[in-house]
């Protein structure tokens, strides 16, 4: 049954050839079918790829942007807490953003080269990150996650005129986030944002 295919094929080959050498339009007309299968083939397999890989991209910058201003809500409800703040607003700047870190798989291949009067070593390293198929697509798998380097901190207290709460405020937002009394500064609101 095999033979059989086999040969049929061949002779459908062999017609093909033969058409091709007698008409140069119908030999355009099959190289172009060619090309653009090939394109076809192409797009299909590195498209997908890209989309899901910039897709989870943008959900884990979201995912950081949202952990970057979930810190200053706490931090603000935590800080309106301390006796005689009272109304209290927080901005807090970075000096980089969130950094992750993902595991990478390393390739080595090494080749010999002989001429003459040497032998020589040739050794290529490549690293690629490492992927886990999740959700229909590929994701990169996640070693760790440095948290973003805090440059400074602003704080707008209602009770910020009283030096006691505002060695308070500068004291639980340092003791918070790890970062030095010089980073932080603390106003009073003024009088139209109190009235509110």
């Amino acid at each position: 049954m095999a033979n059989k295919n086999g040969a049929e094929l061949g002779k459908l080959l062999a017609k093909l050839t033969d058409r091709m050498k007698k008409d140069k339009r119908f030999e355009l007309c099959v190289y172009g079918v060619l090309v653009l299968a090939g394109i076809l083939i192409y797009a299909a397999t590195t498209v997908p790829k890209s989309n899901t890989e910039n897709t989870g991209a943008a959900e884990m910058q979201t995912i950081v942007c949202s952990s970057e201003r979930e810190t200053e809500e706490r931090l603000k409800s935590v800080l309106s807490c301390i006796r005689g703040a009272g109304k209290v607003e927080v901005m807090i700047t970075y000096d980089t953003g969130a950094q992750i870190v993902p595991a990478m798989s390393t390739d080595t291949q090494t080749g010999i080269t002989q001429s003459a009067e040497s032998v020589t070593e040739n050794r290529t390293e490549s690293s690629r990150p490492v992927t886990v198929s999740q959700g229909g697509g590929n994701e990169a798998l996640v070693l760790t996650e440095k948290q973003p380097t805090v440059r400074g901190v602003i704080v707008i207290a209602e009770g910020a005129a009283d030096i006691a709460v505002r060695i308070n405020l500068q004291n639980a937002v340092q003791t918070v986030l790890g970062i030095e009394l010089s980073c932080i500064e603390v106003f009073e609101m003024k009088a139209t944002e109190k009235e509110d």
